[in-house]
């Protein structure tokens, strides 16, 4: 669960400071959700809106799968906080979610030995 918490963690920092390069400590690159993150992201740079305080809680987990270079957890987590921000500082609060079940699979490897998300499948 820690290491779920520190990647959203980062996933905030990215959204907050529009950078997509930042995503790559948090998804394997050119996976699914590093391309749909990235997307967003640059959307949202176009847009000049920022995104405050982004918070996923997540309420459980357990392990489905696990390897040597992989894990696959079943999580259910929601958003509970988080703002749009535009230039003008102007904010929006983004709608809380109810809560998702999804299998996250995490990888590493012997290069780069901290976990990454390969994948996110909703249940």
């Amino acid at each position: 669960m820690r290491t779920l918490q520190a990647l959203d963690a980062q996933r905030a920092q990215a959204f907050w400071a529009l950078q997509p390069s930042l995503l790559d400590k948090i998804y394997v690159p050119g996976s699914k959700p590093w391309t749909s993150d990235r997307a967003l992201i640059v959307a949202y740079s176009k847009q000049q809106l920022r995104v405050q305080g982004l918070r996923i809680r997540i309420d459980s987990t357990t392990v489905e799968r696990r390897t040597t270079t992989s894990v696959t957890l079943r999580t259910v987590d929601h958003l509970i906080a988080g703002r749009l921000v535009d230039r003008h500082g102007t904010s929006t609060p983004l709608p809380p979610a109810t809560p998702t079940t999804r299998l996250i699979t995490l990888t590493t490897n012997p290069i780069t030995p901290a976990w990454r998300i390969a994948m996110i499948t909703n249940v």
